[in-house]
């Protein structure tokens, strides 16, 4: 079992206590050992309020017969307690690793969280894989892919439209430009991302500050008419990178890795469940 530890200046002790005793709990439950626990979300992304939920994500491994299995079986365990708003959701190890593969942004964010609840070695070597087997095509796809939904049933001939949209929107768009930019993962914290939008567009990057600031401060983000200029340009973005991430070559990787990883933690755990 990993080590547990949280960010005491992010998190009261009373809220501390609950979320690592629902950790434990999923484990007896569902026969799993959770290697990596993790804030996502906007507590992750550093524009929470304090009314803001908590979008706790993990990894797991789970028993032998669910690898040792004919039938398919759920490769995730969610769980909710509404009454303190934690949100739980957790993936497969095979599954976590083969979005590794997928360089998808998602698994990438929650290995670079910087509020962990539980980690463990197996996770030390499973981010020094995901540093080895990024692929910025695949990257690139998965941030633009997330922001095209969002515009398209969001924002996209509405009016009103809910302004915590834009927030959404705009991260990821700025998560292409970093990565194109840099050629490495975008930083999580979003003010680490303000800057790359307000040097590719100073209207755009005042937009999304001003956004943030009000999310930050606890406001409620109601429904407004939509900001024509910043729809225009998160049109072009939107475009430019399907076609950008189009273009680019695929990056060679070696897949036996990774299951040789999974086999090898999967084979360790099996005797503590």
């Amino acid at each position: 079992m990993g080590t547990l530890y949280v960010f005491a200046r992010h998190f009261g002790n009373l809220m501390k206590e609950k979320i690592i005793s629902a950790l434990e709990q999923i484990e007896r439950e569902h026969g799993v050992s959770i290697l990596y626990a993790i804030e996502s979300g906007s507590r992750m992304w550093g524009f929470a309020s304090e009314n803001s939920d908590y979008d706790i994500r993990f990894i797991y491994v789970g028993r032998p017969d669910y690898y040792l299995s004919v039938s398919k079986k759920n490769d995730y365990i969610n769980y909710m307690d509404k009454e303190n708003d934690l949100d739980f959701s957790g993936w497969d190890l095979q599954k976590a690793l083969g979005l590794l593969w997928k360089s998808n942004m998602s698994l990438y964010e929650w290995l670079r969280s910087p509020i962990v609840y539980r980690d463990s070695p197996e996770i030390h070597s499973f981010r020094r894989m995901a540093n080895d087997f990024w692929d910025r095509k695949s990257l690139i796809y998965s941030y633009i892919h997330l922001a095209r939904h969002n515009y398209k049933a969001y924002i996209e001939g509405r009016s009103p439209v809910k302004i915590k949209k834009y927030l959404y929107i705009l991260r990821t768009i700025a998560a292409c430009i970093y990565t194109e930019q840099n050629n490495d993962v975008p930083p999580i914290l979003v003010q680490d991302l303000l800057p790359v939008l307000e040097h590719n567009d100073e209207y755009i990057g005042s937009f999304m500050r001003t956004i943030v600031d009000r999310k930050k401060s606890g406001e409620e983000l109601s429904s407004s008419t939509p900001d024509m200029r910043a729809n225009e340009w998160i049109e072009r973005q939107l475009e430019y990178y399907f076609s950008l991430a189009e273009s680019m070559p695929q990056k060679e990787r070696d897949i036996t890795i990774l299951d040789r990883f999974l086999c090898e933690t999967a084979l360790k755990f099996f005797g503590e469940l």
